[in-house]
């Protein structure tokens, strides 16, 4: 098993550094953002995922599609360069690495905070465990920070929303590891398969963990 390769596959995902500002300004982005996650029910979309380096050059691009149906349900696939699938399927978490003909699977309730889109994946208001700071208007959007209360692999999340629409997601994991996810095709409140939210292991592929 390629534990190293498995790990950094698997934190593919998205961030930014917050800064403080005045709790009246949190509120009002708190209210603006919580305004749009409180009236989404699915989301589905094609995305193309950038990592620049340090002077801001692209690299290490992919691109797959997202599936989403609250409260707790996703689907994650990447397509290029390497095949991997990522669902939480309400109890459980499970990547499918088909590069080492591997799944793995965790329970969700060990690793919830960790996974950078909970605070869209959850019905719980997304004060409860984030500093929210509206961060601007930029590129056509209106900018989001969250900054997790609690420690978390990454160090924070800048959402931007464009017409009443999540458009782009950034990861920041430090302060020079940023990845960015841009959004496109997207379809919201739509119905979506339960299959899409269901993940057996292929044969011959080994499984990693237990299934709550």
């Amino acid at each position: 098993m390629n534990l190293k390769k498995m790990l950094s596959k698997q934190v593919k995902s998205i961030v930014f550094v917050s800064l403080g500002v005045m709790l009246s300004t949190q509120a009002l982005a708190e209210n603006a953002l919580q305004t749009y996650v409180n009236q989404l029910k699915t989301f589905t979309a094609n995305f193309e995922q950038i990592q620049p380096d340090e002077a801001r050059f692209q690299l290490n691009e992919a691109n797959g599609y997202f599936k989403l149906e609250r409260p707790g349900k996703l689907e994650w696939v990447y397509k290029e360069p390497d095949s991997q699938r990522i669902v939480v399927d309400g109890v459980n978490l499970w990547v499918q690495d088909d590069d080492l003909e591997q799944v793995t699977v965790r329970p969700i309730d060990d690793i919830k905070a960790d996974i950078p889109l909970s605070w869209l994946l959850y019905d719980e208001r997304i004060e409860s465990r984030f500093d929210i700071i509206k961060s601007g208007n930029g590129n056509g959007m209106q900018w989001f920070n969250l900054t997790p209360k609690q420690a978390t692999y990454f160090q924070s999340i800048e959402i931007g929303l464009q017409n009443g629409q999540m458009k782009e997601v950034w990861m920041y994991q430090s302060a020079d590891n940023i990845t960015k996810v841009r959004f496109k095709d997207i379809q919201e409140n739509q119905p979506i398969a339960a299959a899409e939210f269901m993940l057996s292991v292929p044969p011959n592929y080994d499984l990693v963990g237990q299934a709550q």
